[in-house]
């Protein structure tokens, strides 16, 4: 599978609403209206119930704290947040060994302003601050993280350098200390929320035809999305750039200015993805296929679409978009018009009607395509900074794109009483068994139920299983006893036969001793007396 594909290097900036909340509830002096600045990770796992903690600092705020190895001389009383310096290693690294220490959470202190905030020293100044982007090996982190711009976390860090906040109007002048760290007691929260104003949730997922991350995504979610039906409404969104941004529309004598990254003169691009405009999968390739893509989901999970059950779920959707990944996903096949004509046939996806949704549209040679223009303009104006990027009911999805960190996010958007049954899956270390039930499988211990109607066995069975079993074992133990009756019944018969046999000899006896009686005996007589 392709690697991840960043795009943060042609644009910077969300337009989505920030969806998370970092406080500083103790001391109250620390606090501050509507939360402390932040930006959020774009690896690990977003805790939506408050995590409201205690904060300690790794550093003394001169670079000593980045937590660049796991650190077996400090240990901290669980649970904790813990609160490092940036620098030296990449985010992740650092959550790793916050995690092994046993935080819930990480918080960045940053060290460099950003040029023209409120910040010193401006020297050496950034010109916006960085994105806590998952390195390539994020997937095991499972807390989360956040960084806090200088001008924010010097209040925090002078604090525990000092034990307490300066004297009003007096400068600091304390000096670093090890016991004013454990001295300084902090309290702090995180929470992840997700707006939930009605009973369906609407989310969408920026991505591309060749982009690694997305396409696992994709294929193992496709279930979770139809078990949650018209209780959601997905739109994937094809990455492409407008090309005019970049001069790739202008043709220059003797030179391309952006070879074979776009389509149409220029006018849509998308990144080449293994690098090389000389050979393998080019940037043309990935907006054509981004574009019938585009084509083929307003065919079948579009707004239009007849059959109303499917209107922003699209299994033909997914269906081929799992199948073009298993398919042809090399750079031989990738382009290869049998190998998507047998995706789209194994998936019963029209291929004709795609064909001409595309030609339809503008087509990919010379102008404007309809479909392609949307795309752009979308992504002009959500100013997309890198795929794969989740919104859900429109704030910006934080952490990692799995299965179930999705479906968490998807979930918090519905009010409580309306959660489906699916939703206990993404807490559920069985996750696919349990969206195979749809939320019946069994959950690992500990964790709540929020949906309605579910009722569990926690010996992995469901309840309707167990009553299967109880009502086997009352026939069958009806049925034992019964037999056991008849058998019963059967031997008592047969001493009853046997006794009767043994007296009937003695009758005839009777008659060979006397065998001159002709008259039968008297009767005998009963008395009750002497």
């Amino acid at each position: 599978m392709m690697s991840r594909l960043t795009v943060g290097a042609l644009l910077v900036g969300l337009a989505a609403t920030e969806n998370s909340v970092f406080q500083i509830n103790v001391p109250a002096s620390l606090r501050k209206p509507g939360g402390y600045s932040h930006k959020a990770s774009l690896f690990g796992r977003p805790s939506y119930a408050s995590t409201t903690q205690r904060l300690y600092y790794a550093g003394d705020g001169g670079g000593h704290g980045t937590l660049c190895a796991f650190d077996t001389t400090k240990t901290y009383p669980t649970p904790f947040i813990l609160m490092v310096d940036r620098g030296d290693c990449t985010f992740v690294t650092k959550a790793r060994n916050a995690q092994q220490m046993g935080a819930t959470a990480l918080v960045v202190a940053d060290n460099l302003c950003v040029c023209g905030a409120p910040c010193s020293p401006q020297a050496g100044c950034q010109y916006t601050e960085p994105v806590l982007a998952d390195d390539g090996s994020g997937a095991d982190i499972v807390i989360p993280a956040v960084m806090l711009p200088k001008q924010e976390a010097d209040d925090i860090v002078n604090y525990f350098r000092c034990g307490k906040l300066p004297i009003q109007g007096r400068p600091q002048t304390c000096a670093w200390s090890p016991d004013w760290s454990q001295e300084a007691t902090v309290q702090a929260s995180l929470e992840y929320t997700v707006p939930n104003p009605d009973d369906r949730v609407e989310w969408e997922l920026w991505t591309t035809s060749i982009d690694g991350a997305s396409l696992d995504f994709l294929t193992a979610f496709k279930d979770t999305v139809l078990q949650l039906g018209t209780h959601q409404h997905f739109a994937p969104m094809m990455y492409t750039y407008n090309g005019s941004q970049y001069g790739c529309d202008v043709k220059q004598t003797g030179s391309d200015m952006c070879g074979n990254l776009c389509t149409n003169g220029g006018l849509y691009c998308a990144p080449d993805p293994d690098g090389s405009q000389d050979e393998g999968i080019s940037g043309a390739d990935v907006v054509a296929e981004n574009l019938r893509r585009a084509c083929l989901w307003d065919l079948v999970g579009g707004d239009d679409v007849a059959d109303k059950n499917q209107v922003g779920v699209g299994k033909v959707w997914w269906d081929y978009v799992s199948e073009f990944t298993r398919l042809c996903s090399t750079a031989e096949t990738f382009a290869d018009d049998n190998c998507r004509a047998t995706a789209m046939k194994n998936a019963g996806a029209d291929k004709q009607a795609v064909d001409t949704c595309v030609e339809g549209s503008g087509g990919l040679e010379k102008g404007r395509n309809d479909v392609l223009d949307q795309a752009v303009e979308a992504l002009d104006r959500e100013n997309i900074v890198y795929v794969p990027e989740c919104i859900v009911n429109g704030v910006v999805h934080y952490g990692s794109v799995d299965p179930p960190n999705i479906l968490a996010s998807i979930c918090q958007g519905f009010p409580i009483q309306d959660r489906p049954p699916v939703c206990d899956c993404a807490s559920d270390p069985r996750y696919d068994d349990c969206v195979a039930n749809n939320g019946a499988a069994p959950v690992s211990s500990g964790s709540s139920s929020s949906s309605k109607d579910r009722v569990v066995e926690h010996d992995g069975m469901p309840w309707y299983g167990v009553l299967m079993l109880v009502v086997s074992v009352v026939v069958v133990m009806l049925l034992a006893g019964l037999a056991y009756w008849k058998r019963t019944q059967r031997q008592m018969r047969d001493q009853v036969r046997g006794i009767l046999a043994e007296y009937m000899p003695m009758e005839d006896l009777g008659e060979a001793l006397n065998p001159m009686q002709t008259e039968p005996d008297a009767a005998p007589v009963f008395s009750v007396n002497a």
